[in-house]
């Protein structure tokens, strides 16, 4: 039983066949723009950039936001190392931040570091210690976990601080204030991923969105190598090869389609997990903040009181019964070439590293599948709480 796999279906290859026949399968297509338009509907953006992955969506982002070798990026401790990558691509410094019990940026440590940490001179807001400019902060909705961060945006704007969600995870994922918006949506800019293993796929894949048209403008001019003229070459500024081809599009058309049905199977899994571990003292599965929805891409177990090696161990003893688990992301602040920069006051991410898993969240899980992987995990964890 796999944590999250590609399922490809007979519409996938029909769409994927159309356009291999139209012969049209580069990044400039119709096919791509219709997947960027099917985007923008879903998600409820007035505009969608579709790139190669979700690494060129956030650096291209950054980019878009301004980020440069004079400011720092606030990000949170526990996320994929893709979320702080871009932001060494472009010479800025990362600030590593504590995660709350959702595994989502630890916001009210961030609204007070703001606060006491820094001043807002010139109309930018400044790092006392480092005298860099804060200019972007990342929200990371883990495991399409939605992260509220309202309060967060206040200060921001009156910070002039953007707000750059990585909802990598996350597509399908709300959160609520007067009413839902999609995770990526709140934001400045919002990034998506479609990598294999995430919940609808393109192969490879993700895309910016965004209800700011100079933004749009710039990620599509950006994303095509900086065209100012496309008959005589002419590029007046440096720009990247990132756009998605209609291939991957096409796969991300049909996948779409079927995006709510798979959100619907992987709900029943997380209840069903929820369920067989009510009783289980020291054991939970991980949930979510009020007034969010959820894709329920990924099911997250805590051992509260096991170390990193009986962690471990029960990952082992699964894996000996055929089932696939994993650690969740090692922090950001547990990296060695990260260790250098700053970090404010992270307790839970490392504890969380030593005492949690990925669980099986695969849309062709059956009730009595996560049944038998609950009732493996009990009997494992019992041998090992016992010694």
């Amino acid at each position: 039983m796999k944590l999250s796999v590609p399922h490809i279906h007979k519409d996938d290859i029909s769409y994927i066949r159309k356009v291999l026949k139209s012969q049209w399968i580069s990044t400039s297509s119709k096919t791509v723009n219709n997947f960027e338009n099917k985007l923008s509907s879903f998600c409820k953006t007035k505009y969608s950039v579709a790139l190669n992955s979700g690494t060129s969506a956030i650096h291209l982002g950054l980019k878009i936001l301004g980020v440069n070798h004079t400011c720092e990026v606030i990000v949170p401790s526990l996320t994929f190392i893709a979320t702080v990558n871009p932001i060494l691509y472009l010479g800025a410094k990362p600030i590593i931040f504590d995660v709350d019990r959702y595994h989502n940026l630890k916001i009210n440590d961030v609204i007070n570091f703001i606060k006491k940490k820094t001043i807002f001179k010139n109309n930018k807001t400044i790092n006392k210690k480092t005298k860099k400019i804060i200019k972007v902060i990342i929200v990371a909705h883990m495991w399409g976990r939605a992260c509220n961060f309202y309060e967060l945006k206040k200060i921001c704007k009156k910070r002039n601080i953007f707000i750059l969600e990585d909802a990598a995870e996350a597509l399908g994922s709300y959160v609520k204030k007067d009413k839902y918006k999609h995770c990526g949506s709140i934001g400045d800019l919002g990034c998506l991923s479609f990598n294999a293993n995430k919940i609808i796929t393109t192969g490879s894949g993700g895309a910016i969105i965004t209800n700011n048209k100079n933004f749009y403008l710039k990620a599509q001019y950006l994303a095509n190598q900086a065209k100012d003229d496309t008959f005589n070459y002419i590029h007046n500024e440096c720009g990247y090869n990132y756009k998605m081809n209609s291939i991957c599009a096409a796969l991300g058309i049909s996948q779409l389609k079927r995006l709510r049905k798979k959100i619907s199977l992987r709900k029943n899994i997380y209840k069903r997990y929820v369920l067989n571990f009510k009783k289980t003292k020291n054991i939970e599965i991980l949930s979510f903040e009020n007034n969010t929805k959820n894709n329920y891409w990924m099911n997250v177990i805590n051992f509260k009181k096991l170390d990193f090696k009986q962690t471990e161990n029960i990952s082992v003893g699964l894996s000996k019964k055929g089932i696939e688990t994993r650690r969740i992301w090692r922090p950001l602040n547990l990296q060695i070439y990260l260790k250098k920069f700053q970090k404010v006051n992270i307790f839970n991410a490392n504890n969380f590293y030593s005492s949690c898993l990925c669980l099986p969240s695969d849309d062709n899980i059956s009730k009595a599948d996560v049944d038998k992987i609950s009732k493996y995990i009990k009997k494992i964890y019992e041998t090992i709480n016992n010694h």
